[in-house]
């Protein structure tokens, strides 16, 4: 296969536990799986006659193929090519949710790590959110390292790209949800003891640049999460994880 040929990267999912989790629970995004003949033992090998049986075709590449075509040596000697993404904007996300009256999104902003991008959409998926929004201007965007440490959520889970985050957060607000910014500031709530709206658009940003100063203004409130130890502040991924189940906690009351 030239170079012409080779699928878009942002149609390509690599890492055993991702294409595991793809073929699984939606197998007709599969259109092609790339792999050496190297190896093909243990969980590889579990995971290619898995594929075989679902009748996904298969085809031998040379790892340096495989790096090529990922721009990384981190996939595993397993790709996949999976169908297009079709993005949503958000009047589409709020025709489509239509009278659900509890809801959780999960938007992102100014975060450039494909590691917590990929952990915040498995998160977002674990956790029940119905969609995560980020922007194509400022941050990481879709790729096959996103694809991996997401494990595979990123092909599971309603996705908005957009460009102006600002704007989808009127859009958000005008559809009855309430924006809630995650911010270490004097106004800030207590996380624990905070009641959040049955339509609630949480808004995370990075470590560094934080979240942008239109986009606070525009939220109707914000949280923080008490720390007990010395370390003040928790990895991105990890504050929006502990905050999605504490919207969610009535769900998992019970449940081991």
């Amino acid at each position: 296969m030239n170079q012409s040929r080779l699928p878009p990267r942002d149609q390509l999912i690599m890492g055993i536990h991702a294409l595991h989790e793809v073929l699984l629970h939606a197998p007709e995004r599969l259109l092609c799986v790339y792999t050496d003949a190297m190896r093909c033992t243990g969980r590889k090998a579990e995971l290619l006659s898995l594929c075989e049986k679902r009748g996904v075709k298969i085809v031998l590449f040379a790892a340096e193929k495989l790096d090529q075509m990922t721009g990384s040596d981190s996939h595993q000697s397993v790709v996949a090519h999976v169908k297009g993404r079709a993005f949503l904007n958000v009047p589409q996300f709020l025709e489509r949710l239509g009278e659900q009256d509890r809801s959780l999104v999960l938007m992102i902003d100014q975060i450039f790590d494909p590691q917590n991008f990929g952990s915040l959409i498995r998160s977002a998926e674990c956790l029940g959110a119905d969609a995560i929004v980020w922007s194509k201007n400022r941050g990481a965007d879709l790729t096959p390292s996103v694809a991996k440490a997401s494990c595979g959520a990123s092909e599971l889970l309603p996705l908005i790209r957009i460009s102006n985050l600002a704007e989808a957060v009127g859009q958000f607000q005008k559809g009855g949800y309430e924006a809630v910014a995650t911010l270490l500031e004097p106004n800030a709530q207590n996380a624990f003891s905070y009641q959040f709206s049955p339509r609630t658009l949480l808004i995370v940003g990075s470590e560094g640049e934080g979240i942008q100063p239109l986009i606070r203004k525009k939220a109707d409130s914000s949280l923080y999460i008490p720390m007990a130890g010395k370390i003040d502040s928790l990895n991105v991924s990890q504050a929006a994880c502990v905050l999605m189940s504490l919207f969610y906690r009535d769900r998992f009351v019970g449940k081991i």
